[in-house]
């Protein structure tokens, strides 16, 4: 199915005014006091999902809108323009359910997708692990099956959403002799007896966004906890990332766009040798490239997209996607601060939070040299003609 089939029933930029109308008024305005006092905004997730944002490429038939993967980034975007933290939340949300979404079985499609695609229930993702960052072959948390279900030990880190989310995808070694295939994802609900949490992990930036490390003491779940079946987890978590990579390269475009914003924004007000700097060609010189890269970027998240909806192998499209966004981003947050000079670096100004809140970008759902290890690794033969 195309995007443009699906997006028979939205205009898309009609969307986007609609989503950014929201934003300018209910998330803007407390992002810099949020990242001050790293409070859970609990208050906005509600407010997202009664926008219903929270399941826009669910199918409707689970209770989503059933909208393109570019519905679902204009989405992304425009909120991540508003304060990153926000989307780091919203975008962890959409990782959780994933899983469920491309290897559960029907039932629990039926069981969990519609309250995800509500965002009655919100979703978290737990794979990391202290000695299993990109080789998640190497995790350490195991489940041995028992008569009475599964028993899980062993513990995550960096884990978005893990004390508030209500379901928690977590991947955990069924056959710890078998690697990559020896890896099974589980539905861990909120409450769910012999897990414990670290306090909210202190960060650079997206603060109000809480991390966890997250202590798994013989656990018990169901035997229909597994998503999907016994060893897949491996794939499911890849598949699962590889769609998040997209989300994450909106997520960086709506940063971007800020910064953009607040860049030529200064650079109308400030005045040197009696003139506003945006006359200078050497600041003109830092924003164009900025709207140069924002453009490739978005064009890029939008290519991706389609790939993922028409249903082809996303691996390449999705690392291209991120790589070029992430990196565009950081590099156009760090133009605008230069245009803002010693204002850039006081911890008031706002670019200065979007240049804390940036940085991990380049890092979870895989880190830049990672992702060019799949480009290179996926690349077309050079007698495709595929370019």
């Amino acid at each position: 199915m195309t995007a443009q089939t699906l997006d028979d029933a939205i205009d898309l930029s009609e969307f986007r005014s609609t989503v950014r109308a929201f934003a300018n008024a209910e998330i803007l305005p407390g992002a810099a006091e949020r990242d001050e006092s790293k409070e859970f905004p609990a208050k906005l997730m509600r407010r997202l999902a009664e926008q219903d944002l929270m399941g826009i490429s669910v199918p409707e038939e689970f209770g989503g809108l059933g909208l393109s993967t570019r519905a679902q980034l204009v989405a992304i975007e425009e909120v991540a323009r508003a304060d990153a933290a926000l989307a780091s939340i919203y975008t962890a949300h959409y990782l959780g359910l994933e899983p469920i979404l491309v290897g559960g079985t029907e039932e629990q499609k039926k069981r969990w997708l519609p309250g995800l695609a509500s965002g009655e229930v919100l979703a978290g993702f737990a794979l990391t692990e202290p000695d299993a960052g990109s080789d998640i072959a190497s995790m350490r948390t195991v489940a041995r099956r028992e008569d009475d279900g599964w028993h899980l030990s062993g513990s995550k880190t960096f884990i978005s959403n893990a004390r508030e989310a209500d379901l928690v995808v977590l991947f955990a070694k069924t056959d710890p002799s078998a690697g990559f295939r020896g890896i099974t994802a589980f539905a861990v609900p909120k409450g769910t007896p012999g897990i414990s949490y670290s306090e909210p992990q202190d960060k650079m930036g997206i603060r109000s966004a809480p991390t966890y490390t997250v202590y798994l003491d013989d656990v018990v779940l169901p035997h229909d906890a597994v998503i999907g079946t016994e060893g897949r987890g491996g794939n499911i978590a890849l598949t699962a990332l590889n769609r998040a990579r997209i989300d994450v390269a909106a997520m960086a475009n709506g940063i971007a766009l800020r910064a953009w914003e607040l860049g030529r924004e200064y650079a109308s007000e400030r005045k040197q040798f009696g003139h506003p700097i945006a006359e200078f060609q050497a600041i003109q010189l830092l924003l164009g490239e900025c709207d140069a890269k924002l453009v490739s970027s978005r064009v890029t998240a939008d290519w991706a997209s389609d790939v993922k909806d028409a249903g082809q192998d996303l691996r390449r499209a999705a690392s291209i996607s991120k790589f070029v966004a992430t990196e565009a981003c950081f590099s156009i947050v760090d133009n605008v601060v230069q245009i803002h000079g010693g204002a850039g670096f006081m911890r008031e100004s706002e670019i200065e939070r979007l240049y804390r809140d940036c940085r991990i970008l380049r890092i979870f759902e895989g880190t830049s040299q990672i992702q060019l290890l799949t480009i290179a690794g996926n690349a077309p033969s050079i007698r495709s003609t595929e370019y």
